[in-house]
């Protein structure tokens, strides 16, 4: 039977400890005086956005120095030329994603959910942006001392692609970058329609796909599904795809959970996607190789199960882009 987890959240945040490190030794990642004294910057005036809470913050001008709480938030800043002097968990950044490369000389300012103080106020920002859970309760008041902070809603299974444009042009306008996000969105809605078309010239159009993170120790194997509210989901519609599982999940993530035995629901003709990183095993599904359910399922009789790698299902345009190609290209060769 499948099990609808309405800890999806809670699942989410424990991928804050996936590849956590020791601090680094705190210092001050050096910004080039030219490019934080531009004429464009000493021009613009104050920034004011509203955050997740409805709350406004307001900069006197766009960000130059920027400490970033969640990964979703240092790839955009990446993408958009922004300079970071501060991430949380690079090491697991890096594992899981790679839409966009970090500096590996940047300061790494602790956990997602546990961000240090001490490094932050070393990295000596003019922002801090991250999550609604990127900060933990009573620390908020501190990180404020330090510099304007904004937080936005980390996800929204009612309008996940609108969730995330909304996202990356607020972070773009913190930055004064809208130029540079413009030209990404257009990338990306171009990305979009090569898919389309790839889909349709291998005649691939309504394949069913579902997307997976598997947790399998010996004989017992559970698997969180990303529901047709996921991102991953939505981008698939985008292109022409069926989302194969059907449960809606978690409001925020539309995140839901199955044993083997649930994954029979899917169609005999599912492409399967399991989620993984480049810290996770080669193989989480060995243990299943006895296993007479596992094994009757049309994704695994048929061999179409494919690996995602440090792609970060819940980015920004960068990793959508990514995943819209992975998907477009696994799906068309398998027509």
């Amino acid at each position: 039977m499948t099990l609808t987890d309405t800890s999806s959240t809670r699942w989410l945040l424990s991928l804050a400890a996936v590849g956590s490190l020791a601090l680094t030794a705190c210092g001050t990642t050096e910004v080039d005086d030219a490019d934080a004294d531009s004429d464009s910057d000493s021009e613009a005036g104050p920034v004011t956005v509203t955050d997740h809470a409805g709350e406004e913050i307001t900069l006197d001008a766009p960000a130059q120095r920027v400490v970033t709480l969640e990964w979703v938030q240092t790839e955009n800043v990446e993408m958009l030329g922004g300079t970071h002097v501060g991430v949380a968990d690079l090491e697991g950044y890096e594992a899981w994603a790679s839409a966009a490369d970090v500096d590996e000389d940047i300061v790494d300012v602790g956990l997602r959910t546990e961000p240090s103080i001490e490094a932050i106020g070393q990295a000596n920002p003019d922002l801090i942006i991250g999550a609604e859970e990127s900060v933990p309760e009573g620390l908020l008041e501190d990180l404020q001392d330090i510099a304007p902070v904004v937080l936005q809603e980390s996800a929204d299974a009612s309008d996940p692609l609108g969730h995330m444009e909304r996202t990356f042009f607020q972070t773009a306008e913190l930055l004064g970058a809208q130029d540079e996000a413009e030209q990404v969105w257009g990338d990306y809605e171009q990305n979009l329609e090569d898919a389309r078309n790839r889909l349709s010239e291998a005649d691939a159009d309504g394949t069913p796909f579902v997307v997976v993170y598997p947790s399998v120790e010996g004989n017992t194997a559970t698997f969180r599904l990303h529901g047709p509210g996921a991102m991953v989901s939505a981008i698939g519609e985008e292109i022409g795809l069926t989302p194969a599982w059907e449960e809606e999940g978690d409001a925020g993530w539309a995140i839901s959970s199955s044993d083997t035995e649930g994954l029979t629901a899917l169609p005999e003709d599912t492409e399967f996607f399991w989620w993984t990183a480049s810290s996770e095993p080669e193989d989480p599904f060995a243990p299943l190789e006895d296993n007479s359910t596992w094994n009757s399922l049309g994704f695994v009789e048929n061999d179409r199960m494919h690996a995602i790698e440090r792609t970060w299902l819940y980015g920004g345009p960068g990793s959508a882009m990514q995943w819209t190609d992975q998907l477009s290209e696994t799906v068309a060769d398998d027509a």
